[in-house]
Parts: C-alpha cells; structure tokens; sequence
C-alpha cells in the first residue's frame, strides 16, 4: 500500500511539474512576442524621426536659399531706384548755377557809371547781349530741366512698361525669398524631384513595416491567446486531477482503516476463539474448526478487496494522467502511464 502511495504520490508530482514546465515555457513565449513587437515600434518611431528631420533640413535650405535671392534682387531694385533721384539732383544744381550767373551779371550791369554816355550805350548793349546770352541760357535750362524731367519720364515709363510687359525681367519677389538662374532652379527642381521619390520610398516602406507589424501583432496575440487558454485548460485539469486524487486518497485511507479494523477485529475474534479453543479441547474443537476457517476466507476475502481498490486507484490515476496530457499535447505520452501500464 505505502509503494503504491509513494507511486501515486510521485506521479502526481511529475503530472505538476510537467505542467509548470509548459506554463512558464508559455509565459517565455508570450514575453518575447511582447518584446519583439515593442522593439518595432521603437525602430518605427526612429525612422520617422529621421525622416521628419531630413524633411526639415530641405525646407530650411530651400528657406535660406529663397532669403539670399529675395535680399539680391531687393537690393538691384534699391540701385535702379536710386539712379533717377541722381539725375534730378544733377539737373537741379545746373539749374541753380544757371540762376547765379543771371544775377551776378544782373548785378554788374546797375554798378556801371552813369556819367559816362558813350560807354552807357556801350554798356547797354553789353548788358542787352548778357540779358539775351542769359535768356538763352535761361531757355536753353528750362529746356534740359523739361528734357530731364520728359528723360526721367521716359525712364520711369519704359520701367513700367518693362516691368509691365517683361516680368521676369524686374519680378519683385516677396520678402523672405530669392530669384535664382535657371540651372540652380533646375538643380533644385531635380533635389525636390529626388527628395519627393526617396520621400514616398520612405512612407511605402513606413506602410510595408507597419502592416508586418500589425500581422506580427495579430499572430503574436493569437498565440498568446491560444497559450493562455492551453494554460488555464491545463491549470483546470490539474486542479481536477488533484481534487480526484485527493478524493481517493482519502477513499483508500478510509477503506485501509476500515479495512484494518475489520483486520483486528478477525484478529481478535481469532485470538479468542483459539484461547476457547486451548481451554475447551473436548466436544467443542469440531466448532472451532468452522470458525477458524470462516477467519481464513474473511481474511482471503479482504485481502482480495485491498487489492481490488490498488488496481481501481491505479487505473483512475492513469486515466487522469492520460486526460491531462492528451488535452495539452496528443502525440506525446505521460512516462509515467507507460511504466504503470507495462507494470
């Protein structure tokens, strides 16, 4: 009985161990799914990251590159309107020097002597000459002040009118930007172009990770689901396969101690019929065969029924022990069940 509890006994203990191998196998697994799955969001986010400051580079260059120009043309446009404010300071001291003259020779001419005729007459056509030399001049300046002023007009209009029909010859870009020539323009078409391809590569291969990382994620909690609900089923078979082995221990002690009570009791009974038996030698030995022999088969009889109850126990406990790993792995065999069995 004792080699059959101890055999129950480490049967059971393999059953559990066994089992808290598979458990915390599980738990491995399911950690290392989490983990595999947690180190793709991180590269994701870095590859973003990266992305998002290579983009920021080329918008702060193309910046820069539009300040540069909008600051050279700002200051051609400062230059061309500069040159005609010249012109007109120019024209307006000739003008000026032009009346100085007039007054000086003015001035001249109501200084001469009176007392002198003939030199009067003479003075007077002298002074007649410089009035008319200066109306001329007069003329002649208020004549190059309408030309200037039609000159600068004229400027100012073909301006307009370049600025007008040519735009790309005067074109006033906003502030903050620059004109380019044609090739940089072109070279930086051709990096936008080129930035824009490795861009959308970039977000296609972004789509591609992020949908392997959703089917990783799926399958991974799939898995993890499945292996949480072998555990909990394997967790259920082995609370039952417990509770059942409990359950005929207690059975089995009780019948043993039925059993050897039932044992003392034929002992005893035995005992006093043997002490009858010495004492009365007479008449009554033919009735003290009968009860010993009734003794023997009551013995037999037990004997039989222990055995029995091994043989029952045995074949539960194997039963159970096939139930609980058939329900986590069918092609594998408890040890243990074919030891019992070939035993």
């Amino acid at each position: 009985m004792e080699q059959s509890d101890e055999k129950m006994s480490s049967r059971s203990e393999d059953s559990e161990t066994s089992l808290q191998a598979q458990l915390a196998e599980c738990r491995a697994q399911a950690e290392h799914w989490q983990g595999v799955a947690t180190i793709c969001e991180l590269s994701k986010q870095e590859e973003l990251a990266e992305l998002q400051k290579q983009c920021d580079q080329e918008i702060q260059s193309l910046q820069e590159a539009l300040r540069e120009t909008a600051a050279q043309y700002e200051a051609r446009i400062a230059v061309l309107q500069s040159q005609p404010v010249e012109w007109r300071r120019a024209s307006g001291q000739s003008l000026i020097s032009g009346r100085k003259g007039r007054m000086e020779a003015e001035a001249a001419s109501n200084e001469s002597p009176p007392s002198i005729t003939n030199s009067l007459s003479h003075a007077d056509r002298m002074h007649s000459q410089p009035a008319e030399l200066e109306a001329a001049a007069e003329g002649e300046g208020a004549a190059h002040t309408t030309e200037g002023k039609l000159h600068a007009q004229d400027d100012t209009d073909s301006l307009v009118s370049t600025g007008t029909l040519v735009p790309e010859a005067i074109y006033l870009p906003p502030a903050g930007h620059r004109l380019v020539t044609h090739s940089d323009w072109d070279a930086l078409n051709a990096q936008v172009s080129e930035l824009r391809g490795e861009l959308s590569r970039l977000q296609a291969e972004k789509e591609e990770l992020e949908k392997e990382l959703d089917t990783q994620t799926n399958h991974t909690h799939k898995q993890v689901s499945s292996l949480q609900s072998q555990v909990q089923t394997s967790e259920a078979l082995l609370q039952d396969l417990q509770k059942s082995l409990s359950l005929s221990q207690n059975a089995v002690q009780s019948r043993l101690a039925e059993l050897s009570l039932s044992q003392r009791k034929m002992c005893s009974e035995l005992s006093r019929l043997k002490g009858e038996e010495v004492e009365d030698e007479g008449p009554e030995s033919s009735s003290s065969f009968p009860a010993t022999l009734q003794g023997a088969h009551c013995e037999e009889r037990l004997r039989i029924e222990i055995v029995n109850l091994r043989e029952q126990l045995d074949s539960r406990a194997e039963e159970y022990g096939l139930a609980a790993f058939q329900s986590k792995d069918g092609d594998r065999e408890d040890p243990g069940t074919k030891g019992s069995a070939a035993g």
